[in-house]
């Protein structure tokens, strides 16, 4: 029970320190705002902790935050899809440079993390082989078979002047084939749930206007209503998420798309942002980066109850995070790209 209310205490303080001196926005002027995405990073990334937690650590609470966890990928996957759509059509020479950017900002942080494991190793005499200093996590390699994509038909659709509607419809053709091949083919490797929010990220660049006005209008009752339908596919998802195709494919992504329109729901006519979120959120891509590593270390070295495990999990991975966001990612991510 105490591991279960220390828990708890997260996504409570996760909530307050997101409440803090958010404001009323007019007309959603302020939704997919670079304010508003580092807010979402900034809660994804604590959530998606939670649901890495050694089996030795586990509790009920941990246990339940962390299944949503899918959902918070999803969300990082749509803000990078968006991102890239709203920089190649606004950015001049977006597209020459996008690999100097990309790779720069994608690996500097990933290779940072993976050399401070291997000394770790080194010291504690650990079996790490050489390998894991060039090791790219899964949710890098992702971002980067996206970034191809994206980056292909983007230029092959602009010299053959192509109607931005075709070149949309071949970056989402691209993800749904990918999504589905590793579904069938790589037993699940790969987040095929979760590619799906590259999907959602150029609709909603693409449409933007339609989905703002059509978030602006009966908010409050479109939010019941959904919040009404996530539960529904909830239940139903808990009763049938062993189903072939169907309950484990298809019902978890209507889940997702389910939660995060009540999400945008609820949130999308605030402007968030404060210090502490805007911190969160420069450090996201680093806590996701490095919070199994810091799982590893404590759990080796400690023997804490389930809920300390999880609070030590978190403060532990914030700072080791900031760490190497603010000393080795963005000095080099900025001097690279010079």
């Amino acid at each position: 029970m105490t591991d279960m209310a220390l828990t708890a205490l997260i996504p409570l303080a996760l909530a307050l320190v997101m409440a803090w001196g958010n404001r009323k926005s007019s007309r959603l002027e302020g939704f997919f705002s670079r304010d508003y995405t580092t807010a979402l990073k900034a809660a994804a990334c604590i959530i998606v902790i939670l649901v890495h937690v050694p089996v030795t650590h586990q509790n009920p609470m941990q246990d339940g935050i962390g299944s949503f966890a899918y959902i918070c990928v999803t969300l990082f996957f749509m803000v990078s899809a968006f991102g890239m759509a709203l920089s190649a059509d606004c950015k001049p020479g977006y597209l020459r440079s996008f690999w100097r950017n990309r790779l720069v900002a994608l690996l500097v942080p990933c290779l940072a993390i993976n050399v401070v494991g291997y000394l770790y190793a080194g010291v504690n005499d650990c079996e790490w082989g050489g390998t894991q200093l060039i090791h790219i996590n899964n949710y890098v390699v992702v971002l980067l078979e996206y970034c191809l994509w994206f980056y292909l038909v983007s230029v092959i659709g602009r010299r053959l002047q192509a109607d931005q509607r075709v070149i949309d419809v071949w970056l989402i053709a691209g993800v749904v084939v990918s999504s589905l091949v590793m579904y069938f083919c790589f037993d699940k490797d790969g987040w095929c749930w979760e590619r799906w929010g590259l999907i959602y990220g150029v609709l909603l660049y693409r449409f933007y206007p339609q989905v703002v006005h059509w978030y602006d209008t009966h908010r409050r009752s479109k939010a019941a209503i959904f919040l009404l339908l996530a539960l529904v596919a909830g239940v139903a998802y808990l009763k049938y998420k062993s189903v072939y195709i169907y309950g484990e494919y298809i019902l978890k992504i209507v889940l997702g798309i389910l939660i995060l329109t009540f999400l945008f729901l609820a949130t999308s006519d605030r402007r968030w942002g404060n210090k502490a979120v805007a911190f969160l959120g420069d450090i996201s891509y680093e806590v996701y980066l490095s919070h199994g590593s810091v799982m590893h270390v404590l759990g080796r070295h400690t023997e804490l109850p389930s809920g300390v495990f999880v609070w030590a999990t978190v403060l532990v991975t914030i700072v080791f995070s900031w760490l190497i966001h603010h000393f080795v990612s963005k000095p080099l991510v900025s001097r690279l790209r010079r």
